[in-house]
């Protein structure tokens, strides 16, 4: 049975703000040996999105996935969603976007599936700066990690999900 204690972090890449998500990405950190499990899918829209009719070319610059690229690559709903169920079945998911649950809820809504995991209102920010007073590690250099990670951040689902694990691994391994 899986150790369901470690939060796992998740990412959205959309087509815009107000659009569809493109691609999903998790992390979380596997407690008995500290390494960090991820893994992340570029999601092939649903007909009806439409999407290219709302594709933002500024959001395409940020995440650098391309429509096309969606189109050749992108996994299917019901299989992504499966893929969830079965890898995060029982665990609590964070997110680091106001809109994550939103883009969380089309791929298990147009895939017809109820999630087998519960999302947390709770941003990953919060519950990290929560962790780091609970275990009373180094605040300043949990802010120097988070700023260093800002900097370097890709703007891609499994890499800014990755971050949040890799600093969850730093302040529950190294706190007293």
């Amino acid at each position: 049975m899986a150790d369901l204690s470690s939060p796992v972090f998740y990412d959205c890449e959309a087509s815009s703000l107000d659009g569809f998500v493109i691609e999903i990405g998790w992390a979380y950190v596997r407690p008995d040996d500290g390494q960090i499990i991820s893994a992340s899918h570029l999601v092939r829209p649903l007909a009806e999105w439409q999407i290219a009719a709302g594709w933002d070319e500024n959001a395409e610059a940020l995440h650098g996935i391309s429509l096309a690229e969606l189109s050749a690559q992108g996994i299917p709903l019901r299989d992504i969603a499966g893929a969830m169920n079965r890898e995060l079945a029982g665990r609590e998911l964070y997110s680091d976007s106001p809109f994550g649950e939103a883009w969380l809820s089309q791929i298990f809504e147009g895939a017809g599936i109820e999630p087998s995991f519960f999302v947390r209102q709770t941003s990953a920010d919060t519950l990290l700066e929560k962790t780091v007073a609970d275990r009373k590690f180094d605040r300043s250099r949990y802010r120097m990690a988070v700023d260093d990670a800002e900097q370097i951040r890709r703007h891609r689902a499994e890499a800014d999900a990755r971050m949040w694990a890799q600093l969850w691994l730093m302040i529950t391994k190294d706190a007293p």
